[in-house]
């Protein structure tokens, strides 16, 4: 690799590394109590290399979300020109919640719930018009796709698409964190067949649960 490309591999990679320490941090301590000095020392910096990265902790949350958009948009950019638009959303939100790089689902779960109920965290999204960035992506999206972006169906291609994932995980870590208590050695959900069967259902509608969520809901209530 190009002395440049391992530079910038670098600085991606301590950027990476920062938002997820104050992730981290803001789940254990809670995000009001986060301070820089902090997450300098958790993930092994100094404070001045925090801020060549990062504004403040708010920022660095962001970019954890910003790096998940990019990797759903470019996944669904790289998918099959002749796939329809809702099987290539959904392949890539399924590879991005379950590629490493992203980080854990639990992870990915605080850091939407920290979206909704923080109110310093949503005072940030609208100083930087975080939600016309993301329409403003998701538009260039639409259109190497083939799609409309004045449409309805891309929108809500989109939209249910992330809500489908975004329960999935939730009941994933939920069943994964129950198991891990539970006696007896009960085993924890896969990642992947949680996710997937989430699709299915959205893909079939809501009309009756499809197979494969009957039975994960059968195993959850399963006695050790």
């Amino acid at each position: 690799m190009h002395p440049s490309g391992l530079r910038e591999a670098k600085k991606a990679a301590t950027r990476k590394a920062l938002a997820r320490a104050v992730l981290r941090l803001s789940i254990r301590d809670g995000i009001e109590h986060v301070t820089i000095d902090a997450v300098a020392a958790e993930a092994n910096v100094s404070v001045r290399t925090f801020h060549n990265y990062f504004g403040g902790k708010e920022d660095a949350l962001l970019h954890f979300v910003d790096s998940l958009l990019d990797s759903v948009i470019e996944r669904s950019e790289a998918r099959p020109a002749g796939e329809s638009f809702w099987c290539s959303v959904r392949t890539a939100l399924i590879e991005t919640a379950t590629s490493l790089d992203v980080g854990e689902p639990a992870e990915i779960v605080a850091l939407l719930r920290l979206l909704d109920t923080d109110p310093a965290l949503t005072a940030r999204t609208r100083d930087i018009d975080l939600d016309q960035t993301f329409e403003a992506r998701l538009a260039q999206l639409y259109d190497r796709r083939g799609q409309r972006a004045d449409a309805m169906y891309p929108h809500l291609v989109v939209h249910t698409a992330i809500t489908t994932a975004r329960v999935a995980l939730e009941y994933f870590v939920a069943r994964s964190e129950r198991a891990a208590h539970a006696s007896g050695g009960s085993m924890p959900p896969v990642l992947s067949t949680v996710l997937e069967s989430a699709f299915d259902q959205m893909s079939a509608g809501l009309g009756r649960p499809v197979p494969l969520l009957n039975d994960l809901a059968d195993a959850s209530h399963k006695e050790p």
